[in-house]
């Protein structure tokens, strides 16, 4: 999708010519058939970007639909069009991703011919493509990333957090909304979440873990309201997941227009059993494990949920359980595979 909407994007000419850019986050229905439908804008630059970028979503193939509880369901998707502002030039209209792009995800650069289509879009919140025009801009790609980067630099922001934001309501206003925030940030809160959790005696008794996701909605005053279960995982867990929600102190409000707005707010509530001290310790990996994509190490921030597994051709967990298998491991791959290591491989996407 990332390509699809780079390739197709034409920057519109009143805005080239006003040096205009900037984001354009569109909201959309991917209906039960796959078809997308009434894209409107949620944050609007201007009005040749606002149009163009409603046009690459007009122009989006069909999807494979949404599903809930095994029957096909029409879903709301959000996504963000960037616009980046370049002089025009034949050079600079030429260029296009390719694997000698670097690519660069939450300020950490990956290995060179980094295959993007390994990447689930709906963990990313953006992606901007920085062509190396006019030269003083490659320049400065290369000073702050390397000589890679002479062929220009793909920008990635993931969602760390799993964390989503919707407006309840439409205040008239253009302007950007600012989101909602607890009160010491989002990793204080998960904690305050872990530590809150009672867990279920039937659910630990069955082993069930996962996520719950939840949505609720920091009313204008910052407080918590109309806390619902998104997706379910277990019956008692989902009450549990309601309830430790319901339990947090007060948020920051989200503003627009210097007025405090009502938002939205989705996000996973994450049930995982603690073993029992007498029982053997299960192996799971960690930022330490070694994560090689098609031969290459791939830098520890780098998070496996970001994979799109369907786009993989091979997939393989190599867990050290044993002293004779952890030293095959070191030998192999270097003293960092006490830790496990991961082999991934891709196929070419056409």
């Amino acid at each position: 999708m990332l390509n699809y909407i780079f390739q197709k994007t034409k920057y519109p000419s009143e805005a080239q010519k006003n040096k205009q850019e900037g984001r354009v986050i569109l909201q959309f229905v991917v209906d039960k058939s796959g078809k997308v439908k009434n894209p409107t804008v949620l944050r609007s630059v201007s009005p040749s970007l606002d149009k163009e970028a409603i046009r690459i979503v007009k122009s989006f193939p069909v999807w494979t639909p949404g599903d809930q509880n095994g029957q096909k369901v029409a879903v709301y998707q959000t996504i963000p069009i960037a616009f980046k502002w370049e002089p025009v030039g034949n050079d600079s209209a030429n260029w296009k991703v390719t694997e000698k792009t670097l690519v660069v995800i939450d300020g950490v650069s990956m290995p060179k011919k980094f295959n993007i289509s390994i990447l689930n879009t709906s963990k990313l919140t953006s992606a901007v493509a920085v062509r190396p025009f006019p030269k003083e801009e490659k320049q400065k790609l290369i000073e702050k990333y390397g000589r890679q980067a002479a062929d220009g630099v793909l920008l990635i922001t993931t969602n760390k957090y799993d964390m989503y934001y919707t407006m309840a309501d439409s205040t008239g206003c253009k302007e950007d909304a600012t989101t909602p925030k607890f009160i010491g940030g989002n990793e204080q809160m998960l904690k305050l979440i872990a530590d809150s959790i009672h867990y279920p005696f039937s659910a630990k008794e069955l082993k069930i873990e996962g996520k719950v996701f939840v949505r609720f909605r920091i009313d204008k005053t910052g407080k918590i309201c109309d806390t619902k279960v998104l997706k379910s995982l277990e019956y008692f867990l989902d009450k549990e997941a309601v309830r430790v929600i319901n339990t947090l102190p007060d948020w920051t409000p989200g503003k627009q227009c210097d007025k405090n707005v009502d938002i939205f707010v989705t996000m996973p509530v994450n049930f995982k059993i603690t073993p029992d001290s007498t029982e053997k310790p299960v192996w799971n990996v960690t930022e330490k494990t070694v994560i090689l994509l098609d031969g290459e190490r791939l830098p520890s921030i780098f998070d496996l949920n970001w994979l799109n597994y369907t786009n993989l051709s091979s997939y393989k967990v190599l867990e050290p359980n044993t002293p004779e298998i952890t030293k095959k491991l070191v030998s192999k791959y270097g003293k960092d595979a006490v830790n496990g290591v991961v082999l991934i491989g891709t196929k070419e996407i056409k």
